[in-house]
């Protein structure tokens, strides 16, 4: 049986190896006159660097999109947002700057201006209801009388007529009309 060694490289295995930096012209010129002396014997070699140098001039002659190229990349690379998650995102960002010191110090200051705005216009809105019971009292009376709620008007007409005194009348009451206003 023949000893086969696959590890051990020929001259033609190497100078194969070494064309596209041959036709790119990357070689030293060591490995630049071993490619040369072989591409004299080989016809398969001179078959490759010819396919080799197309490929170089092919690219020469394109111009990449460099930049578009990426962004569809990326757009393909990238995974998917929801659109809960890109609110949650926009969120967070809005939230972050709010937390800035001097955006929240003018935010905290919008917010008790609305407040107090707020709190103006509520008590600027409301009407001024005036009951009858709920007149002040006038600052010459020295006696106020209250009756109880069930009491009729001839009633309270009658205790007013035993003191001697008029519904209308800034007169004092006589003690027993008084009495008789508390029953």
């Amino acid at each position: 049986m023949p000893d086969l060694n696959l590890n051990e490289e020929t001259p033609h295995d190497e100078a194969e190896e070494l064309l596209p930096w041959y036709v790119t012209g990357q070689l030293d010129p060591r490995e630049r006159t071993l490619v040369e002396q072989h591409l004299l014997s080989c016809a398969r070699c001179q078959r490759q660097l010819a396919f080799e140098r197309r490929m170089v001039d092919e690219f020469h002659a394109l111009t990449p999109e460099i930049d578009s190229g990426w962004a569809r990349l990326r757009h393909r690379l990238e995974p998917r947002v929801s659109w809960r998650d890109g609110a949650k995102r926009q969120a967070a960002a809005f939230w972050q700057q709010l937390s800035r010191p001097p955006v929240a110090m003018l935010a905290a200051a919008q917010f008790a201006f609305v407040i107090l705005s707020a709190g103006l216009l509520l008590a600027l809105s409301r009407p001024d209801y005036r009951a009858l019971g709920s007149s002040t009292a006038p600052a010459a009376a020295n006696v106020i009388v209250m009756f109880r709620p069930d009491t009729t008007e001839v009633e309270w007409r009658g205790i007013l007529a035993d003191g001697c005194v008029s519904p209308f009348d800034s007169r004092p009451v006589a003690a027993s009309g008084a009495q008789e206003a508390t029953r």
